[in-house]
């Protein structure tokens, strides 16, 4: 059963959300998940660190109509493991040219794309959550001059699949 999480705070998601999460789940939360799920940075360096490996994006699939890009990946470690889910929505009018020319190329993430051109952007964390044994989940929005470009989920197994 998911357990979903609202984060209600407009600026920040904090250590009482995720007590919050862990009350509503029956489930306490690792170093790791907590980790995961209040990141305001960069997820696939985060899954770099952490793992102690380099990570690939893999692109699953990519579709764009009416200046929306859907987008569903997955980061995997360099012994093939995939670290995380993650299914976008890229909002192309308020994207820089150079920077949606890269994100329908499928060759990299969207947050290494946007530190590369270094594009000043906001992550809001909008909610939290957790399915029973199987994983942890984030859903955000990044903003890029006060404007939504990119709303993202990003699903975390709870096992790496070896």
């Amino acid at each position: 059963m998911d357990r979903i999480y609202q984060v209600k705070n407009h600026h920040f998601i904090t250590n009482n959300d995720i007590f919050k999460l862990e009350v509503i789940s029956h489930k306490k939360f690792d170093l790791v998940q907590r980790i995961l799920l209040i990141d305001l940075g960069n997820t696939q360096q985060l899954l770099e660190v952490i793992n102690n490996t380099e990570t690939a994006i893999r692109v699953i699939e990519q579709t764009e109509e009416k200046n929306i890009i859907s987008r569903k990946s997955c980061i995997i470690s360099s012994t093939n493991n995939v670290l995380a889910f993650a299914n976008s929505k890229i909002y192309c009018r308020k994207i820089p040219l150079d920077v949606l020319s890269e994100i329908r190329d499928c060759k990299r993430g969207i947050g290494k794309i946007l530190l590369y051109h270094r594009l000043e952007i906001f992550k809001k964390i909008t909610e939290i959550g957790y399915v029973e044994g199987l994983h942890i989940f984030k859903n955000y929005s990044l903003y890029h001059k006060e404007n939504v470009i990119c709303k993202i989920n990003e699903i975390f197994p709870l096992k790496i699949n070896k």
